[in-house]
């Protein structure tokens, strides 16, 4: 069946609204109106698919209350790095520990796997997070691999973490100084919130941040390895 051309650019178009983090899709907007046709109109979910494939990206799924949810496939020149974290460059350290702090995002967030399927909103605070990610150091430290793989890297972030001060103050600010690995924690999650994946909650606390279905999404997406299975067991015991 041929596909209108109309429907070829409505479909690019719901394409780029999914990746402009700041979109919100609503009953009254072309994006809503765009997104309701992708999950109920099967020919244009399969012509919005294979748009996005040919930009080198995989539509995790489409909630009402997000958008359009994407990821990359490898080589996407819409790839994001951890580098692209932070404007002025991070160091090789400051990578490893970003990245570890993602992963403890993921674990804190979602330790078992039926979390993933639910919409529970989840909450995460800056100094709670940090220490969880503290609390599992130990776990992921003893994870087997190459020190070049993702488990081995996560090793290395791990001892990098632990010996890092949690806290340094700012001088003349409240909140944690450059440095330390609340810095870090929050940075993430302001990260998390600019690529739509998390939102400050400030009535709940300068420093708390919730979790939107789009980082759901993202993590039941990611090949979980050992060093995030650790983190997971760490978290489920918490409970």
């Amino acid at each position: 069946m041929t596909v209108p051309i109309e429907d070829v650019r409505a479909a690019a178009e719901l394409v780029a609204l999914g990746l402009r983090t700041g979109a919100r899709p609503t009953d009254a907007n072309p994006y809503g109106r765009l997104l309701e046709r992708y999950r109920s109109q099967t020919l244009f979910r399969d012509t919005v698919d294979t748009v996005a494939s040919g930009l080198g990206l995989v539509v995790l799924g489409a909630p009402a209350r997000t958008g359009l949810v994407l990821s990359t496939q490898p080589g996407s020149v819409f790839a994001v790095r951890m580098g692209d974290l932070r404007s002025t460059g991070m160091s090789a350290d400051e990578k490893l520990i970003a990245g570890l702090v993602v992963l403890g995002v993921a674990a804190y967030a979602f330790p078992q796997e039926a979390d993933l399927d639910s919409s529970e909103v989840k909450t995460v605070e800056v100094a709670a997070l940090d220490k969880f990610v503290r609390d599992s150091i130990e776990r992921v430290l003893a994870v087997p691999g190459d020190p070049e793989s993702v488990d081995g890297q996560a090793r290395t972030a791990a001892e990098l973490y632990r010996r890092t001060a949690a806290f340094r103050p700012k001088d003349r600010q409240p909140g944690p100084a450059k440095g330390c690995t609340q810095f870090a924690v929050a940075e993430v999650l302001g990260w998390l919130v600019e690529r739509g994946a998390a939102r400050q909650m400030p009535q709940l606390g300068a420093s708390t941040f919730q979790l939107t279905d789009r980082f759901r999404l993202l993590v039941a997406d990611v090949a979980g390895g050992e060093a995030l299975e650790a983190m997971k067991a760490v978290r489920a015991g918490q409970h």
